[in-house]
């Protein structure tokens, strides 16, 4: 099951937690301002999406674009 859906929108990506896991893990690990929230997804500058893909990653997350 995937965890988190990615779409690299150009400068600025969103990630989408598809998953109760995924969505607690974003309501309590990340530091997500509310303007960042974007319907169901939260957006960042593309400078840090590959970090934090791999931080997702790591913490055992799936990841699918």
């Amino acid at each position: 099951m995937i965890d988190f859906i990615i779409c690299p929108n150009g400068s600025v990506w969103t990630f989408e937690p598809a998953t109760e896991a995924a969505k607690e893990f974003a309501a309590t690990a990340l530091d997500i301002e509310s303007w960042q929230w974007l319907g169901p997804a939260f957006a960042v500058d593309h400078r840090v999406a590959g970090d934090l893909a791999a931080a997702l990653g790591g913490e055992g997350f799936i990841l699918a674009e």
